[in-house]
């Protein structure tokens, strides 16, 4: 999403995954939020940030708070966030 990337993946469900796999799939992502589940139905037990491939922040209570620390991180470490995507707030 970040760099033309699809705006569906900016949340990721990793279920079933061995923690090898997780972070291979989690270093492909430049920008996200993931959320890793042992099972399909139950509650999330990590949810995180990642920047340009590296998980900055995890064990967050829920995506929601997630995605306002992903726009902080954005906004502190002043990346360029495409203007298509932009939220405003009111």
């Amino acid at each position: 999403m970040y760099l033309s990337e699809d705006p569906k993946d900016l949340v990721q469900e990793y279920m079933d995954m061995t923690e090898a796999n997780t972070l291979s799939a989690i270093e492909r992502t430049m920008v996200g939020i993931y959320v890793a589940k042992e099972t399909p139905g139950s509650n999330s037990s990590d949810v995180g940030v990642i920047l340009e491939g590296v998980v900055v922040l995890r064990d967050l209570e829920n995506v929601a708070l997630a995605t306002a620390v992903l726009f902080g991180f954005l906004y502190i470490l002043n990346m360029r966030y495409p203007s298509k995507y932009t939220v405003f707030i009111f």
